[in-house]
């Protein structure tokens, strides 16, 4: 199979991101939501947390912070409204820690960066 679902991600202030996929990695409820090609339509509310990005062999390629949203998927597009969307590699604790001091109304998805680079990194 080859990238077939197109990945669409929008911010308030802009389209952060589109490009085929082959599988996406979605936080949502307890667990996670897998979007792969030919799924069911699906509209659900999002988690903050990360989003994955998978090729054929179910490797991560990229992935991303999400500030909670919503998805909605129907013929092979996913396209993602969040608050805010931050790649994992361009973030780390001190630079969460910073932002969090910057954007108190944020905390919460700073917070949520800052205990999984700890526990993870």
């Amino acid at each position: 199979m080859a990238e077939n679902v197109l990945l669409k991600v929008f911010t308030p202030e802009k389209t952060f991101l589109e490009k085929k996929v082959y599988r996406v990695v979605l936080p949502y409820g307890k667990t996670n939501l897998t979007i792969v090609e030919d799924r069911a339509p699906t509209s659900l509310v999002l988690n903050s947390g990360l989003m994955q990005i998978l090729n054929e062999q179910d490797e991560v390629v990229q992935s991303y912070f999400v500030n909670g949203g919503v998805v909605d998927f129907a013929d092979n597009i996913c396209k993602i409204s969040t608050l805010q969307a931050i790649e994992k590699n361009g973030i780390d604790v001190s630079r969460a820690q910073e932002l969090m001091e910057k954007e108190p109304f944020n905390a919460p998805f700073y917070e949520m960066i800052i205990s999984y680079l700890e526990a993870f990194e």
